[in-house]
């Protein structure tokens, strides 16, 4: 069924041929010695990983499609790297039946612990040193017609719909955001980035979709077909990615770089391709020129059942079948799934307490597409409406972007809007300290240094503070590592011949001393000409002098829009709401500045 173990996924791929040209018993035979290979051809030996670094994954997966009971038998062969002097191996693996597992050419003891595949090596592994596993098994097809795709403990792995939107079946996967291992046996951790193969064999009258380049398909003497795909890029194991379905109608772009773009619809929804699809190739030259290269060959857009929008698979893009209805949201759901080619598949997190490194900044990316392709005015819409979404978040269950501490979280717990919609705006914070060109030049090197890679909070802290030349501990520390938002009261008053202007953070969540950032201030005077000041906030009260031109007679606050907060409004000598925005009552006999 599948290849001879570890050939090297094919000879043309230069990169694997060299990383993974030996069948080595683990220890014992002849150690895969091509180190300099793989540090060209794919990302360093990540030597702080526990146990190993999975280089690479060969999975061959065969379908047995006998409706209603569909199932499957699969050969996975897994590369590692020790980080550690070893005498087992610890994969993440649930469910399913095993029927042979090999380390290099040697069978290998095994036992299952509780979600764990523990593997016992026939011989110790040494540090640094390379080896090779092949796991034999077979499985059920998960069956999820009515299933609600966003029930996490049950919606997940290999999975066959009987009845999509048009009554036809269709098979998918879905591994976010721990749940590779219901189909697979890997290290199933977005810090441990690999390569993948597949070769996926289905009824010839199937189209299989996969992560990577696909390959000539090979047909069969038994009337199935075997579709051959190789990514030769490490991505985080919940992007690994299987689709097959009979009925798509495809259409094919290239962006100006020469990235092929190929959609798979349904036949009922292909109506809407155009207003869904129209602008992806401008969304595409967007993200390259402004955070560069598209890193992974060509662009997929696959319509199929995943969950309440839509899922990053790198290079072969879920878009869940009940967002066509709505055209314009399913639009903004490719820009955003796309954007995460450089936030979140190319630079990963270390730890689920990132998460927001990925979906923030992948939000953040949408919305400035949505800024360069619609418009300015679009473009403060889509910011507007992040605000209302992370005021709402942020009142009914606030936490921090970033939990901080040693303990990893379970990521469903903080799987709302504050690492979505209020990491964009932290972002968007930031790009107003630093300045536009300057993060946009940080971001592209951010993608480039890191590309491949997994980082954390405390590296972008780190290298934009040095890029930028300013400081910026105290701002993650409140708005990263901190919760809820500032509310600020700001009044007033003539003092000799200067205005004394009073910033009050009247929050009782968040930060005891206050969050601290640089805060705008137009001064208005009775003819409606504005002066800008930035106040720079010290404490939960910040209080300065400063000598205006005229006379003020009303203050608007950030009136840019930068500054992930509440203002509020309708006190006598203090601030009036920016346009766009109008006086609410907020409770307890407050009012503050809310998007209309």
């Amino acid at each position: 069924m599948a290849r001879p173990l570890l050939l090297g996924f094919l000879a043309s791929a230069l990169a694997l041929s060299a990383c993974f040209a030996g069948d080595a018993d683990a220890g014992g035979g002849e150690e895969v010695s091509a180190d300099d290979e793989l540090n060209r051809f794919a990302a360093p030996v990540d030597k702080t990983l526990p146990d190993v670094d999975a280089q690479g994954y060969e999975i061959a997966l065969k379908v047995e499609d006998t409706v209603g009971q569909e199932k499957f038998e699969a050969d996975v062969k897994g590369t590692y790297v020790a980080t550690r002097d070893l005498d087992e191996l610890v994969l993440d693996f649930v469910g399913n039946r095993i029927d042979e597992v090999r380390v290099g050419n040697r069978r290998a003891e095994h036992r299952r612990d509780d979600g764990r595949l523990v593997i016992k090596l026939p011989s110790p592994v040494q540090n640094g040193r390379t080896f090779t596993t092949r796991i034999k098994y077979h499985g059920d097809v998960a069956q999820v017609d009515g299933q609600n795709p966003n029930d996490f403990a049950s919606f997940g792995g290999f999975m066959v719909k009987q009845r999509n939107p048009d009554g036809k079946r269709i098979y998918t996967s879905l591994s976010w955001p721990s749940k590779a291992r219901r189909w697979l046996p890997l290290r199933d951790h977005p810090r441990d980035g690999a390569m993948v193969t597949f070769d996926v064999t289905f009824p010839k009258s199937f189209t299989v979709l996969a992560n990577g380049k696909r390959l000539d398909p090979r047909e069969n003497a038994d009337g199935s077909k075997t579709w051959r795909y190789e990514a030769l890029t490490p991505m985080p194991t919940y992007d690994f990615h299987v689709s097959a379905y009979e009925h798509w109608k495809v259409e094919d772009m290239r962006s100006r770089s020469g990235v092929p773009i190929t959609t798979y619809t349904y036949a009922g929804a292909h109506r809407s391709h155009d207003r869904i699809y129209g602008d992806i190739v401008k969304a595409m030259n967007f993200y390259e020129d402004k955070f560069g290269k598209y890193r992974w060959g060509t662009a997929a857009f696959i319509e199929e059942p995943i969950f309440g929008g839509g899922m990053e698979h790198a290079s072969v893009i879920s878009m869940d079948e009940t967002l066509f209805p709505d055209p314009a949201g399913a639009r903004e759901t490719a820009f955003h799934e796309l954007a995460h080619h450089w936030s979140g598949n190319l630079v990963r997190y270390r730890r689920w307490n990132d998460f927001w490194l990925s979906e923030g900044f992948t939000e953040y990316l949408t919305a400035r597409a949505i800024t360069e392709i619609d418009g300015k005015e679009a473009g403060r819409a889509k910011w507007r409406e992040y605000m209302t979404i992370t005021l709402s978040e942020d009142r009914s269950n606030p936490h921090p972007l970033a939990p901080p501490g040693e303990r990893e979280i379970d990521v469903l717990t903080i799987f709302d809007g504050i690492p979505y919609q209020k990491g964009a705006l932290v972002v968007r914070m930031l790009e107003g300290i630093v300045g536009e060109a300057k993060m946009a030049e940080f971001l592209k090197g951010w993608f480039e240094r890191h590309a491949f890679q997994a980082r954390t909070s405390q590296d972008l802290e780190r290298e934009l503070s040095e890029a930028s030349g300013k400081d910026l501990s105290k701002f993650f520390e409140g708005f990263v590592y901190g919760e809820y938002h500032p509310e600020l009261r700001v009044t007033f008053a003539p003092a000799g011949g200067e205005t004394e202007v009073k910033v009050e953070q009247l929050q009782t969540k968040g930060p005891a001393e206050g969050f601290l950032f640089p805060l705008m201030l137009d001064f208005v005077d009775a003819s409606g000409r504005a002066e800008r000041v930035t106040v720079d906030l010290t404490g939960k009260t910040t209080t300065k002098r400063i000598r205006l031109t005229r006379t003020p007679a009303s203050v608007v606050v950030d009136p840019d829009e930068w500054a992930v907060a509440t203002v509020s409004c309708g006190q006598s000598g203090g601030s009036s709401c920016r346009e766009g925005f109008r006086c609410a009552p907020q409770g307890a006999g407050v009012s503050a500045c809310v998007p209309q």
